[in-house]
């Protein structure tokens, strides 16, 4: 199963499911590659497909509480468990954490990403309220190094770009390298998400583009240079960059 690429200002959600709300088509875009999570559900049980690059199809069966959707993403032929997934929806968008193992050094890794149902309500342009606090717009960015020790040496480093400008569109993409004794991996940088962001307190709220409303993304705070963010995906320390 393909790496999934952290989305870091991961929608927090504000309003839960009712029951069969999560039937539906959802997308997103994954190390480059589209992939889709095509559920639906009855009562608690949820099941379905992840399809990745519209050609890699495995099962996927959970259950939802209200709060939390819990899966197991497995192989339809052998039935062996490939990953897990914990969810919550707001919006037509479902906030997904999937610990996969990484079938090249056995490693699992945790990676967040955020998918959009199909025929979900678009908005043009952001509201006229809100404002965009001036000491966020700019360019930050945010390393994150994972080094595995023993013989099988491996090391993944993720940098992660946040574009937030004065008139208030933002942009987010990633960059992923990595690499073990016989292995590599380097990806082309991509967009994550782009939409339109405003500042209420300390909170970066943020609109995907295609989604009707803003989102509260996460708490933010200033310690020296840096942009402290702090949200479901845990703490992010960032550097501007210009």
């Amino acid at each position: 199963m393909r790496r999934a690429i952290v989305v870091l200002l991961a929608i927090v959600p504000c309003v839960s499911a009712q029951a069969g709300e999560l039937d539906g088509h959802y997308r997103t875009t994954l190390d480059g590659q589209p992939t889709e999570l095509i559920l639906r559900q009855q009562g608690e049980r949820v099941e379905g497909q992840y399809v990745e690059n519209r050609t890699l199809r495995l099962d996927f069966r959970g259950r939802y509480d209200g709060q939390v959707l819990r899966a197991e993403i497995s192989d339809p032929q052998s039935g062996l468990l490939l990953a897990n997934m914990n969810a919550t929806y707001a919006n037509a968008m479902l906030n997904t954490s999937i610990a996969a193992r990484d079938p090249r050094n056995g490693e699992v890794l945790e990676r967040q990403a955020l998918f959009q149902r199909e025929g979900a309500a678009t908005a043009t342009t952001p509201p006229a309220t809100g404002a965009q606090d001036p000491a966020l717009v700019g360019t930050w960015v945010h390393e994150k190094i994972i080094n595995s020790g023993g013989a099988n040496f491996a090391s993944f480093n993720t940098l992660m770009t946040l574009q937030l400008n004065a008139d208030g569109s933002v942009t987010q993409w990633s960059r992923s390298a990595g690499g073990g004794s016989d292995w590599s991996y380097d990806s082309p940088g991509e967009v994550q998400y782009s939409g339109h962001w405003l500042s209420q307190g300390n909170m970066l709220m943020v609109r995907l583009a295609g989604a009707a409303d803003y989102q509260p993304a996460a708490y933010y705070r200033f310690s020296d240079q840096y942009l402290v963010t702090e949200s479901n995906t845990g703490k992010m320390i960032w550097q501007r960059r210009r």
